[in-house]
C-alpha cells in the first residue's frame, strides 16, 4: 500500500494512508534517510516484524512535487484583480 508522510511527532513518523482513510505511526529510524515530510513511501505490513517496512516510492514523490509547484505557479501566475466591480 501506499502513504504519505504528513507528520513527525517526536521520534514517530505519522503516515496517511488515503485509500484505507486511516494513519500509523513508525519510528522515525525505519524510515529510510531521504524520507521527508509529504514523501511517498510504499508500506508492506509483515507478521514477524514489529513496525511495516517502509521504502520510499521516488516517481510518486517526484509526481506529487511537481503537481504541488504546478498549482503553486498556477496561483501566483493568475490575474490579481478583484473580479467584484465597486458601485460608484
Amino acid at each position: 500500500m501506499r502513504g504519505i508522510i504528513d507528520r513527525f511527532e517526536g521520534e514517530s513518523a505519522v503516515i496517511l494512508i488515503e485509500t484505507e482513510n486511516r494513519e500509523i505511526l513508525v519510528p522515525a529510524s525505519e524510515l529510510p534517510e531521504d524520507c521527508t515530510v509529504k514523501s511517498t513511501v510504499n508500506i508492506e505490513e509483515q507478521e514477524e516484524r514489529k513496525h511495516p517496512k517502509i521504502t520510499l516510492d521516488p516517481e510518486a514523490d517526484q509526481e506529487n512535487r511537481q503537481k504541488s509547484n504546478n498549482l503553486r505557479k498556477a496561483l501566483l501566475d493568475r490575474n490579481k484583480g478583484s473580479r467584484l466591480k465597486r458601485r460608484e
